[in-house]
């Protein structure tokens, strides 16, 4: 995130294992809780390739950014179909 005086933008960036090759994943932001700073919570979606693809574990790349309603984040939890997949502590501001 960056720091005071600049409009504050959220980016987070990782790799997710899939189980083939060709699909599309995006972050989609959720709900924050109430904490202060708060915990903002992102949903993980996935699109399938068409077709026929091989059957192989793929770690692919998956990324947001876009504008941080809070200037201050206590945790980032990234779900997916329920499920908490990662929890990130400790979110930095950049300046």
């Amino acid at each position: 995130m960056p720091g005071p005086g600049s409009k504050p933008t959220l980016h987070i960036s990782g790799e997710v294992d899939l189980p083939t090759p060709g699909y599309q994943v995006s972050l989609k932001p959720g709900p924050a809780d109430r904490a202060m700073p708060p915990g903002q919570r992102f949903a993980l979606e996935t699109r399938a390739p068409d077709g026929m693809v091989a059957q192989v574990i793929t770690p692919t790349e998956v990324r947001y950014r876009g504008p941080a309603t809070y200037p201050r984040y206590r945790e980032i939890i990234i779900g997916c179909g329920g499920s908490t997949l990662v929890t990130i502590p400790d979110v930095m501001v950049t300046e």
